[in-house]
């Protein structure tokens, strides 16, 4: 009798341990990733400079175009911080700019930044343990007349590995949160390299003189 009342037992666990397991992996998940980039402790460039962060942009959300548990990601509202820091640690100021229109504002050039793509890759499309997000940025910058300088393609990447997050039901919509704020920082490093002297192209360093 005891073994028959130990063996309902392990089989209703069993089960109920299969039912969140596909629960957690089916029911895909809402990410709102919050991340904080330190400005870059280098010397400025001596420019005013403007940023104009477009309606699309600040209020970007992707949404995952597989046909797979469903995953939402809001982007929107962390690009101030991404481009800010960035771009504010490089320049001796940075102003926030409503309008393209290069005479609203007394600026030396004009940054565009605009989110082209983004690609999240999970354990279960790859058959690997990370989680992956690619936020593929374009760039432009323009002069003080609304002439383009050049316009960039940026990579920001971030991997985490499933194994460093705990319960099935809370793994999915963390692994995706951490890679996205990990990719959200490569991007913020990679714009900072761009500036370097060895990476910026001739038209850019024609126009920081």
């Amino acid at each position: 009798m005891f073994m028959k009342i130990l063996v309902n037992w392990c089989v209703r666990v069993t089960c109920l341990s299969a039912f969140l397991i596909l629960w957690g992996c089916a029911s895909g998940a809402l990410v709102k990733p919050s991340v904080s980039i330190p400005s870059p402790l280098i010397d400025t460039f001596p420019m005013t400079v403007g940023i104009y962060y477009s309606d699309e942009l600040k209020n970007y959300i992707w949404k995952d175009p597989k046909e797979r548990p469903k995953y939402v990601i809001e982007l929107g509202s962390n690009q101030s911080q991404v481009f800010d820091s960035s771009l504010g640690g490089l320049f001796e100021k940075l102003v926030t700019l409503d309008t393209l229109d290069p005479t609203s504002a007394e600026v030396d050039g004009i940054f565009h930044p605009e989110i082209a793509d983004v690609t999240l890759s999970t354990p279960a499309d790859t058959g690997h343990d990370n989680y992956e997000v690619l936020i593929h940025y374009t760039i432009q910058l323009l002069d003080s007349a609304g002439n383009e300088i050049h316009k960039w393609s940026i990579n920001g990447y971030g991997k985490v590995n499933r194994r460093d997050f705990g319960s099935v039901m809370e793994r999915t919509s963390d692994a995706i949160q951490q890679a996205t704020e990990n990719a959200l920082r490569d991007a913020s490093t990679l714009i900072i390299e761009s500036f370097s002297s060895r990476s910026r192209p001739l038209a850019v360093s024609n126009w920081l003189k």
